[in-house]
């Protein structure tokens, strides 16, 4: 029996389902709504006659048994036996792995058992990742009478969610995070008691008493205009509590907390949902040391992805998260000393360099903080500064895996597959812009090798040369002449990213890199790599491993291959390849045996 299919489906935003990280067709508009039906209801058997109802109302033609049966076959190629039919309708078993709707009730589900069980730490925890997670699923379906209830039901699931976990984080101290988490919600669910008293509690913590005085009498007189009733004895304790003065949660005594020190998170992130669901479960567990390695190519988005991600565990790290780049402006790496000043200096502590380990390493020892460890070079570095215990959490980025360090989850981003590409650019340029030329966009995201760094520049430049056609820009893209030249706007360069990795090299790896010019444009042979850097180390084979583990080769699959194979290299590094060996080989023209 062969291996199935890996699937993910994703319901928050629009309906997306991939297969083996493709981007399925789901074909016509009434199959989607059937699919849609499906997950609102996934691992239940959901009745044929409810599946006519939701595609057609009232009037379903004479053929909708036979349209329905041609539906379900062609969503079964996506799903395979996963899509099964029994005496009372069709069932969709899936798992919260497979997707994301599932995900965020197996979450939900968890923290509320673990507050029952009286562990209000952990279920805060899952609470706050299940909410953090949460968008208005299948929004395109949203005006379909026949999802109304289902769509209805989740976000009952989502507010019910949303009141426990912001019970346990004004407990817990955390109102600031309950202020920006709540704001959306408490006026459009007025009559929600238990949202309203987090969020009375929440501004008076905040030392904003009147407002949560005016808050409390407009859930009271919208209770009495539409309900014809008084507050609950429950709202009615915390409007007490409030006119005494005892509405503020208890402080934690001697906590210094540094708040949120993160970037700004990228309104247009877009796909990486797997990877950010592995990175934000390792960090917000509750055993072992968190720590998360994000690795790969230039331009992948690997400090875009691990900013996004700190700010989904942002209810999880209650004494701050923390924001430090391990490079200095021309790229090579900050010495510890400054690493040690700069996170001494954000949490408000000095002391001599002497000190400076020992005293970081006992005051993050004591909090909940998450840290993110940008473009991190050497392992030295960052283990210095990983918490000796605690619950702290550590996201470290960087070009390569640093295999030096111990027991980590390590996350490598690759291409942006072609319908995240297209969504990315889309979001950017207008989605309408996109469709309307199909061809050519697929031929720039070739150009951009779903690198997200190169879809973001080349978007920008198009939403301002709106007198370029799409075809017109793609073909310049295709020139392997100007394509650097043309993934540049404002400031922002893609040749720049490329020249500080290369920099970043040791100098056997620079030597090996121009090298690598010298042959014919990729894949390359094994043998041809090992000639070009045989005179350049005593071990060829090491030179080149090294060079894989910084993404600048990448390797054959050995369970495709038996034996040595082709090794490949993006065309993008490619050229900067050739452009940087032109450069050494004119500034070294006059000097002897330059390698």
């Amino acid at each position: 029996m062969g291996l199935r299919n890996t699937v993910e489906c994703r319901t928050f935003g629009e309906l997306t389902v991939l297969v083996d990280g493709r981007a399925a067709d789901l074909g016509r508009p009434k199959q989607r709504l059937l699919l849609a039906q499906l997950l609102c209801r996934a691992n239940s058997v959901v009745p044929v006659k409810d599946l006519v109802e939701t595609l057609w109302a009232a009037h379903p033609p004479r053929t909708a048994p036979k349209n329905l049966q041609v539906y379900i076959s062609k969503l079964r190629r996506t799903f395979g036996d996963r899509l099964g039919f029994t005496a009372r309708g069709y069932r969709l078993n899936l798992t919260p792995d497979e997707c994301d709707l599932l995900r965020f009730e197996h979450l939900a589900r968890g923290g509320r058992r673990l507050r029952r069980d009286g562990d209000a730490d952990a279920a805060a925890d899952l609470l706050g990742h299940a909410v953090a997670l949460w968008r208005a699923p299948l929004a395109e379906f949203a005006d379909e009478p026949g999802l109304t209830a289902d769509l209805g039901r989740w976000h009952e699931i989502f507010l019910a969610s949303l009141e426990d976990w912001a019970e346990l984080a004004v407990e817990s101290g955390d109102h600031q995070i309950v202020l920006d988490r709540l704001a959306e919600h408490v006026r459009p669910h007025v009559l929600r008691e238990r949202l309203g008293g987090a969020w009375i509690r929440a501004l008076a913590a905040d030392g904003r008493v009147q407002e949560a005085l005016a808050h409390y009498e407009l859930i009271r007189q919208t209770l009495a205009d539409e309900l014809g009733v008084d507050p609950s004895p429950m709202l009615g304790s915390v409007h007490r509590e409030l006119l005494n003065g005892e509405a503020r949660p208890p402080n934690r005594p001697g906590r210094f907390a540094p708040g949120n020190q993160l970037p700004r998170a990228l309104p247009d992130f877009v796909g990486r949902a797997a990877e950010a669901d592995r990175a934000t479960e390792t960090l917000s567990g509750h055993k072992g040391h968190r720590v998360v390695v994000v690795h790969g190519p230039v331009g992948s988005g690997k400090s875009s992805f691990a900013v996004h991600v700190a700010h989904l565990l942002r209810a999880n790290f209650p004494d701050g998260q923390l924001f430090l780049d391990l490079a200095e402006e021309d790229g090579t790496p900050k010495p510890a000393s400054r690493v040690f000043e700069h996170l001494l200096g954000m949490i408000g502590l000095d002391c001599g360099a002497a000190q400076a380990s020992a005293r970081w390493r006992s005051w993050i020892a004591q909090r909940r903080l998450l840290l993110v460890l940008d473009n991190a070079t050497h392992e030295d570095t960052v283990r210095a500064v990983l918490p000796g215990w605690g619950t702290s959490g550590v996201l470290v980025t960087g070009r390569s895996p640093l295999w030096g360090l111990e027991s980590v989850l390590r996350i490598r981003l690759g291409a942006l597959g072609e319908a995240e590409s297209r969504e990315l650019l889309g979001r950017v340029i207008g989605r309408s812009r996109v469709l309307a030329d199909r061809d050519a966009v697929g031929r720039i995201i070739g150009s951009c090798e779903g690198r997200p760094l190169a879809i973001q520049i080349v978007a920008s430049r198009l939403a301002a040369l709106r007198h370029i056609t799409l075809a017109e820009f793609a073909d310049r893209l295709g020139d392997p002449a100007r394509v650097l030249d043309e993934l540049a706007v404002g400031g922002l360069a893609f040749r720049d990213r490329l020249d500080l990795f290369y920099r970043t090299m040791s100098d056997l790896q620079r030597a090996a890199y121009r090298r690598l010019a010298d042959l014919p444009p990729p894949p390359f042979e094994h043998g041809q790599i090992i000639a070009a850097l045989a005179d350049l180390a005593a071990s060829p084979d090491l030179l080149l491993e090294s060079l894989l583990e910084c993404d600048v080769l990448a390797a054959p699959d050995a369970e495709v291959t038996a034996c040595y194979a082709s090794y490949d290299m993006s065309a993008l590094t490619y050229r900067h390849c050739r452009e940087t060996a032109a450069r050494h080989r004119v500034s070294h023209s006059g000097a002897a045996g330059s390698p």
